[in-house]
């Protein structure tokens, strides 16, 4: 089996096998992924930041959408968050702004920070280490 496949097959069966806390907080790997893919290739003038930025709106819309307003007094809150972030990334998208990327960078790693905790306070995950980067993370594709 090509190296590719098996890398494929491992992160599908990961996602598969894995509690809905920790898919959670691999989506916001993959979201956390997209924006620092796309501003790495906004530095190098590539065209390509626009498709990252495009699936991380994917993503956030995702997210939006699943999140289930009755469930918790706090999402109305978290919608809203989801909702500044998708509009600052289609306004990257449209109008690219120094700063605005580091900006919801942050924001996503604090949201992932967050659900890694609930994650492991549930017993399903490793407790998470607040100095630990989002460097070094496994990304998984959505969409």
């Amino acid at each position: 089996m090509p190296v590719d496949a098996a890398r494929a097959r491992y992160l599908a069966d990961a996602v598969a096998t894995a509690t809905p806390a920790r898919r959670i907080v691999l989506i916001y790997d993959r979201l956390w992924l997209d924006i620092q893919r796309a501003q790495a290739a906004q530095d190098c003038g590539d065209a390509g930041a626009r498709d990252h930025l495009q699936h991380a709106q994917q993503i956030l819309a995702e997210l939006l959408g699943s999140l289930d307003g009755t469930a918790w007094s706090g999402a109305a809150d978290l919608a809203s968050l989801y909702s500044y972030l998708l509009r600052e990334l289609i306004g990257e998208v449209l109008e690219p702004r120094p700063g605005r990327l580091a900006v919801v960078t942050k924001i996503v790693s604090d949201l992932r920070t967050t659900w890694q905790q609930a994650e492991a306070q549930l017993g399903g995950g490793a407790p998470a280490h607040p100095a630990t980067g989002a460097e070094g993370r496994e990304a998984v594709r959505v969409g």
